[in-house]
């Protein structure tokens, strides 16, 4: 019998991913039917996806009667929220609260959260700026307390967020990387539209796990993103560590990178927990392969 995810954010990058990953994959395209949430199923990406068989619902995550009347009759939802929709820690978990009532009170078997380490428990409070994280942690503590079936995707550093740090020289002969880092530093890194939806497609079994699964393309390294500069451009790209101190980022912002000098981003067992994801979705996906930083620069056209 067909089953039904219900998936939040489905215009968005993490949302559109997941979308993607079953709509392309041979077995669970036929397994699964998709309905995609988004606040305005009327506007042209959701027309495009309800083109393609996505059944389009307007919901809202402020409202528990809207959400759960978005996912009646689903066998799974996958749950995103957006911090910087209003930057408030506070706002975010009660949205992802309202998504946890709406879902038990469904009934919902299996709700497959986006979340993220919980940095000022990992670090003892060393780094308690990092409210982004901090509060999809706290959402995934209440999910485990009120007893929701679910499982947990805890999606790695966007590579998205790095070709900022990317800048070509004033004669255009070169490039530069600037970054918080030794330039061995290993990053584990995210390409969220190619490889996201397969972490969150390999949650979909009869039980779910209630376990981590750790959403990384790979490890790479300032040099290796340097490397891969080159091979795109054919120009010279050089790397520059910014001494701490140097620093002039926000306070959030700076936490988030010394969370990944200092703690593996991850925090314990990070390099193993990416070990064993990428073990299941081949298993359980069938899917060979997750995206490079080259791949990442062909796809943007650097």
């Amino acid at each position: 019998m067909t089953k039904l995810i219900t998936v939040f954010g489905s215009t968005g990058n993490q949302g559109g991913s997941v979308v993607r990953a079953i709509l392309n994959h041979p077995e669970l395209s036929k397994e699964w039917k998709i309905r995609g949430i988004t606040r305005n199923a009327n506007k042209p990406d959701a027309q495009a996806l309800a083109r393609q068989g996505v059944e389009m619902v307007s919901a809202d995550l402020n409202s528990k009667d809207s959400i759960q009347s978005a996912i009646t009759g689903s066998n799974a939802v996958f749950g995103v929220t957006n911090y910087w929709e209003k930057a408030s820690l506070e706002h975010e978990v009660q949205q992802g609260k309202n998504l946890t009532d709406a879902c038990r009170a469904a009934g919902i078997s299996n709700l497959i959260w986006s979340t993220l380490p919980y940095v000022s428990k990992i670090t003892n409070g060393k780094l308690h700026n990092l409210h982004h994280f901090d509060s999809k942690a706290m959402v995934e503590k209440y999910i485990r307390q009120v007893g929701q079936p679910a499982s947990f995707v805890m999606p790695a550093y966007f590579m998205s967020n790095i070709p900022g740090s990317i800048r070509p020289s004033a004669d255009g002969s070169h490039f530069t990387l600037s970054w918080l880092f030794h330039a061995d530093a290993e990053i584990p890194m995210l390409d969220v539209p190619r490889d996201f939806g397969k972490f969150v497609a390999s949650t979909l079994s009869p039980e779910p796990t209630g376990q981590h699964t750790y959403a990384a393309s790979g490890w790479f390294t300032p040099l290796d993103v340097c490397q891969a500069v080159e091979k795109c451009t054919g120009k010279k790209c050089e790397f520059n560590e910014v001494p701490l101190e140097a620093f002039g980022g926000s306070k959030e912002l700076l936490d988030n990178l010394l969370m990944i000098r200092e703690y593996e981003y991850y925090g314990p067992g990070a390099k193993e927990g990416v070990r064993k994801s990428h073990e299941v979705v081949e298993k359980v996906g069938g899917w060979e392969g997750f995206g490079t930083f080259e791949n990442f620069l062909e796809e943007i056209g650097i």
